[in-house]
């Protein structure tokens, strides 16, 4: 007898930095979604491909959940509402501590939907063993989950089990992409991601917020050679003078670092060329934020 085959969408939704992109890197085998320690690292959707005998699943890596205080809030949030709409099982990724008055809003929220929701606490190997039921339980009695699992993205830890369990609860469909192919976002995406990733993890606190990435150029030149023009955008001088750094110490760290991972992504040598220009209140100006990719 055939085995059934299952695919279908999957929304990872939480907070800022509970670790989606890193769930979502993990899974698929390759890092397609920026990680770091601040806030808002992921904006757009990055949807990542896992194809096996069985079925097929597609992740989408939303932004954190967050109160919007500008025009690229409002957007970011919009679009993990448009993600969740066309979403065949949905994975809350939560902290490992019990539940707060966020998470019970939240909660509510999901009660609406008909759409399968696993459950998923994530960082576990924070928890010592004795403590995990317990907590297991206190986010049992929030909401009918399909399932409750705790796990860790960063040391794979029951992603195993998490994936059997998302094959199983898919709805019976052909596949939606080609074996072999881990994602549908195209390459200037991508690499727009990293650059972005590297302002953040090599910058403070005030410049990641109020920066965008914009790819000028993206030609390949030869066979084996990328030639890659961006601006970093920021949002006042102060930013700029911060990013660019002393001498051009600080643009010229992210962008070898940055180049370094395109290379690693493209499979080719790379010639980056950055530089920081300001667009002011840009976050604010809905021309801007659709040149720069939030909007349209």
């Amino acid at each position: 007898m055939p085995r059934t085959f299952r695919s279908g969408f999957i929304s990872i939704v939480g907070r800022p930095n509970v670790g989606k992109s890193t769930l979502l890197n993990h899974l698929v085998g390759e890092k397609l979604a920026g990680v770091s320690r601040k806030p808002q690292t992921t904006r757009h959707v990055i949807r990542g491909i896992v194809s096996r005998p069985e079925g097929q699943a597609v992740f989408l890596d939303t932004p954190g959940f967050h109160e919007p205080h500008d025009r690229l809030g409002d957007w970011m949030m919009g679009e993990i509402g448009k993600a969740l709409e066309g979403s065949d099982l949905i994975y809350w990724v939560v902290f490992p501590e019990p539940p707060d008055t966020l998470d019970q809003e939240l909660a509510g929220k999901f009660q609406k939907g008909a759409i399968p929701l696993f459950l998923l606490i994530n960082q576990v190997d924070r928890v010592v063993k004795p403590k995990r039921p317990p907590l297991l339980e206190a986010w049992r009695k929030l909401h009918p989950f399909r399932e409750v699992l705790s796990i860790s993205a960063v040391h794979g830890e029951n992603l195993s089990v998490l994936v059997e369990k998302t094959f199983q609860a898919l709805p019976e469909n052909p596949a939606y992409f080609d074996d072999g192919i881990l994602t549908d976002q195209n390459e200037r995406t991508i690499v727009g991601e990293i650059i972005r990733e590297k302002v953040f993890r090599f910058t403070g606190e005030e410049v990641p917020y109020s920066s965008a990435v914009e790819i000028e150029e993206f030609k390949e030149k030869s066979a084996g050679l990328v030639v890659i023009k961006a601006a970093v955008v920021v949002e006042k001088d102060s930013q700029k003078v911060i990013l660019i750094g002393k001498g051009g110490a600080k643009i010229k760290q992210i962008g070898q670092a940055a180049r370094l991972e395109i290379e690693r992504f493209l499979g080719k040598k790379v010639f980056l060329e950055l530089w920081v220009k300001t667009l002011k209140n840009w976050k604010k100006d809905p021309e801007a934020l659709k040149r720069l990719g939030y909007g349209g």
